[in-house]
């Protein structure tokens, strides 16, 4: 199946700066070759310690801004920014994830897209799974002269996927040969949240998981999702 991107829409909602590109890096550049439009709707970030390196709110919003700049992303926000809400999202009410995702500024209702991307609901991180279950929710169909009905609803592939009680099932994949080196571009941009060695959020790593989808449907590198919705008029 090849998808026309002419004047397609996608929206890709991130729990925090940089899963936009670790889960839809490829089909971000895809969409933009392809003549289509990018909206990245991000949660939130903070100050923190992390693994490997940390988190420092203003570096990374730089970095953001960058990485928004080099994909060529037509909008982007950042809705709940702060140590209040950086991994911490799962206190926050589903009710007020849900109405920014279906009324923010960069959202459902401004951006009408014909794609989603979302994150994986089986991820170890509160954040993701917060954010993840009120995307799911706001992509509901409910037809009215107010909602548009989504066509395509993926869920996309983070590098700590596999270690989760709830399995990643890719039953949808994009061919991301001649985009892999601009994903990890992008992703370098993304200087602090950079890892070495053997870490998930390595280019090494995220080039190892391309090349084993694409062995899955015989290309040379994919990105796999799962997809919850495909309408085809």
């Amino acid at each position: 199946m090849t998808i026309n991107y002419k004047n397609k829409k996608l929206l890709v909602i991130a729990p925090h700066p940089d899963d936009e590109v670790l889960g839809c890096g490829g089909l971000i550049s895809k969409v933009k070759t392809g003549g289509g439009k990018v909206h990245v709707l991000c949660f939130t970030v903070g100050n923190i310690k992390q693994y490997g390196g940390t988190s420092n709110t203003e570096k990374r919003i730089l970095e953001m801004k960058k990485v928004m700049k080099y994909l060529k992303v037509d909008s982007f926000d950042l809705a709940w920014a702060g140590d209040e809400y950086h991994l911490k999202l799962d206190k926050v009410p589903q009710k007020d994830l849900i109405n920014t995702i279906e009324k923010g500024d960069v959202s459902l209702s401004t951006i009408k897209p014909d794609i989603i991307a979302i994150p994986f609901i089986g991820s170890t991180n509160q954040d993701h799974v917060a954010v993840a279950k009120a995307s799911f929710t706001a992509c509901r169909p409910v037809s009215n002269n107010e909602k548009d009905i989504t066509k395509m609803v993926l869920s996309y592939e983070q590098p700590e996927t596999n270690w989760t009680r709830k399995r990643f099932h890719p039953n949808f994949y994009v061919d991301i040969s001649k985009e892999l080196k601009k994903k990890i571009k992008a992703l370098s941009l993304y200087s602090s949240q950079v890892r070495s060695k053997n870490h998930p959020r390595t280019p090494r790593v995220i080039e190892n998981i391309a090349e084993l989808r694409g062995t899955e449907i015989g290309v040379k590198y994919a990105e796999a999702y799962e997809c919850h919705r495909l309408i085809i008029n």
